[in-house]
């Protein structure tokens, strides 16, 4: 008895049985759970899909009441952003680099996804200005060209200031982009809504949404019928398809869903926003629900049988290797399986060994891709997820003394070994930190320490610096210390402060760091000669005036030192003046070809890395352009002349190859060619360059607007304005602003 007993133990403790009795119980579990409930369900089901599509309904209503909570909120938390404040307050006068600041302030806010905002726009009653991430300008000028919309005119948008709602959406409409008349630029359709502040009753925000991506975020329900009403029942929108389905009744609060013809009406209204929400079902959907019992009844005896052979089967195949992998361990050592007899499970162990180490190193590399992705703006499922843990960017730019094929296996080598050398010592004094290279002279440590660690990182670049300087004849390196930041959604943030940072570096070749905290902004620092230095630039050139003409320069270089300009400021200076010479040449056609195209002599600007070396690089370029114009003193052409002395003074206007050529009384076809071989360049593109040259002048004018300097350069369309201004510029106009008066 007592043997049968234990026999009896044994079997039931086997593995098989027990993974048969567990496979048993689960089936048994759910065949009881769904018995129970479609018997406790055969006469409700109408009513649980009525409920269900009531919960969607205001899941659905919740979503979108939330998201115009956030988006109210948002714009209400904007009204004291300091910017803002600050034009509000400033009256009938505009600072112009505050509304740039506030302008980017939008454009942050406008990429944000969760909002699905295509737009938003500060209304200001005075003095009549409007701003939103693109523009600047009046009020007339913002709602009949840039944001015009036959629903919404001006005196509409004027109203609102006298309209006590502090919140609302208004009906959708179609909104255009009128730069010309009848030119006419879609800019799609949405929903404005118009948030105000009880205590600024001269401006408010209006924000424009794109409702079907809200649409396509929030509607939860199984069919696209759904409609927005506003307060007084009025359609609003409607993404349905169904030809046969009408208008909702009347909205009735005492409600939660009413029935029409051959469809259920479910309501909802917000509580923000007061808007009446409507999802539709088709009575024959829950119709079929009921209809459904038998077949689950007869589905659940067939899966009854499936699940019980099913349970045999996978207890059968999870015993027996089991089993085997039991009798191997009883004939080796079973605390080191990997050592088994059994080959496999010794392949099998040294393979799970590997995969370890792999995972192990390849853990860390993902780690570099996900802060890579971050910090480039990259979409991928490498996603970081912490706050409140501070950290900083320190930002290390490399610039090689010398450039060229000879040298980029060099410049390999020694961005490897400087990125090697950076991540050992930020590993020390920050086992957490993580160095990577984002661009081949661009190497990129994410630290985390506090705020009160500043110091200890300061003192730690400065023992780097003296290392790098052992190397600044073959490279040197500019060090920018970000801000302090809690979040990984800040990190594009921070990578942008850094570039933003280490475009205040000087004109040397030492070792520099840029501290956020201590880096003073650099004045506004002119790139520019003043009006009568250029005029007597241009004469003394144009005369072969050598030592005048590098006087000049060499002044103006000096001045730029003096006040401890940035070097982009001292580049973009050499430019403008390689520029002007070139255009001199070109004017009395000499041949400047041994001297190289623009492109290059820009290229070799970048090249010089100390003042002395640009301005010795300035007086050889000037020297041989002198040289060329004692040459080309006495040979002058009548109607290459007359072309640039035309140009000069009518580039804002309509010009043509054709017009040109009437007034000379020769062909098109002929002057064309004919300026070709004079100039080396062709019509087209030398009247673009000139008005070019004339838009960056006016650009630097204050209180100019980029639309206004188009048009009086001679550009009546933006998108061409634009195009050509990268084009010539290798930059748009205002990221030239930028660079040019940072």
């Amino acid at each position: 008895m007592m043997l049968s007993n234990f026999k009896l133990r044994v079997t039931a403790n086997s593995l098989f049985i027990r993974l048969f009795a567990s496979f048993l119980i689960v089936v048994v579990i759910l065949v009881s759970f769904n018995f129970f409930s479609l018997t406790f369900s055969k006469n409700k089901v109408r009513d649980e899909v009525i409920n269900y599509n009531t919960l969607n309904l205001r899941s659905t209503t919740d979503n979108y009441e939330k998201e115009f909570e956030l988006i109210k909120n948002q714009l209400l938390n904007f009204y004291f952003n300091e910017n803002v404040q600050l034009l509000y307050f400033g009256g009938s006068s505009i600072n112009y680099d505050i509304a740039a600041k506030t302008m980017q302030d939008i454009r942050q806010i406008t990429v944000n996804p969760l909002l699905f905002l295509d737009n938003l726009i500060l209304y200001y009653k005075k003095p009549s200005l409007v701003l939103d991430k693109n523009s600047m300008t009046t009020d007339s000028t913002f709602f009949k060209k840039f944001y015009s919309s036959k629903d919404y005119p001006l005196a509409f948008w004027q109203s609102q200031f006298q309209n006590q709602t502090n919140f609302r959406v208004y009906a959708p409409s179609d909104f255009y982009d009128i730069p010309f008349a009848n030119d006419y630029n879609s800019l799609g359709q949405a929903f404005p809504v118009v948030v105000k502040n009880s205590w600024s009753q001269d401006f408010y925000m209006a924000a424009f949404l794109d409702m079907r991506k809200m649409f396509q975020a929030y509607h939860l329900s199984i069919n696209d019928n759904f409609f927005i009403l506003d307060a007084d029942g009025k359609q609003l929108f409607t993404s349905s398809t169904d030809a046969n389905l009408g208008a909702p009744p009347a909205y009735d609060s005492a409600k939660a869903y009413t029935k029409k013809d051959n469809y259920y009406y479910f309501y909802r209204k917000g509580s923000v926003s007061g808007l009446i929400y409507v999802n539709v079902v088709p009575d024959a959907f829950i119709a079929s629900q009921v209809k459904l019992n038998v077949s689950l009844v007869s589905l659940l005896i067939i899966s009854l049988g499936i699940s019980i052979v099913a349970s045999l089967l996978f207890s059968f195949g999870f015993h027996q290797p089991i089993r085997r992998m039991v009798a191997s361990f009883k004939q080796a050592n079973s605390s080191v399986p990997i050592h088994s007899g059994i080959r496999e499970f010794n392949q099998l162990g040294s393979q799970i060994n590997r995969i370890h180490e792999d995972l192990n190193r390849k853990n860390s590399q993902l780690q570099s891709f996900a802060y890579i992705s971050s910090v480039k703006k990259i979409r991928s499922n490498l996603e970081m997820d912490f706050v409140d843990r501070p950290y900083v960017i320190v930002l290390f730019e490399l610039t090689y003394m010398k450039r060229g094929e000879d040298y980029k296996r060099i410049e390999q080598n020694w961005s490897y070994y400087m990125r090697q050398f950076i991540e050992l010592e930020f590993k020390k004094h920050y086992p957490e930190s993580l160095t990577f290279q984002i661009e081949s002279s661009r190497i990129l440590s994410v630290s985390f320490m506090e705020e009160s660690d500043h110091s200890a990182l300061k003192q730690l670049l400065c023992q780097m610096k003296h290392i790098f300087d052992f190397d600044k004849e073959e490279v040197y390196v500019t060090m920018v210390i970000s801000p302090f930041y809690t979040s990984a959604a800040q990190m594009t943030e921070a990578y942008d402060e850094a570039l933003k940072l280490s475009k205040k570096r000087r004109l040397n070749n030492e070792t520099q760091i840029i501290d956020c905290m201590d880096a003073p902004e650099p004045g506004p620092v002119s790139i520019f000669l003043p009006p009568q230095q250029e005029q007597e630039f241009t004469v003394n050139l144009q005369a072969g005036n050598e030592v005048e003409t590098l006087q000049i320069v060499n002044r103006f270089l000096a001045q730029l030192h003096k006040k401890a300009a940035t070097s982009l400021q001292f580049y973009h200076f050499a430019d403008e003046i390689i520029h002007k010479t070139l255009k001199i040449l070109t004017a009395i056609q000499a041949d400047f070809s041994h001297l190289g195209e623009q492109t290059a002599l820009r290229e070799q600007i970048f090249d010089c890395h100390t003042y002395e070396q640009l301005a010795a690089y300035l007086e050889k370029f000037l020297t041989a352009a002198v040289e060329l114009i004692h040459q080309k003193k006495d040979e002058r052409d009548p109607i290459t002349d007359f072309v640039f002395n035309h140009l000069e003074n009518n580039y804002s206007g309509d010009i043509t190859l054709e017009l040109v050529a009437d007034k000379l009384n020769i062909s098109s076809g002929y002057l064309s060619t004919y300026f070709k071989d004079k100039t080396g360049v062709n019509f087209i593109d030398y009247l673009n360059d000139l008005r070019i040259r004339k838009a960056k002048e006016m650009l630097l004018e204050p209180g100019s607007l980029i639309q206004d300097v188009a048009r009086k350069a001679g550009y009546q369309n933006m998108n061409s304005f634009n195009r050509m201004f990268k084009k010539f510029s290798g930059i748009t106009p205002s990221e030239f602003r930028k660079q040019a008066l940072p």
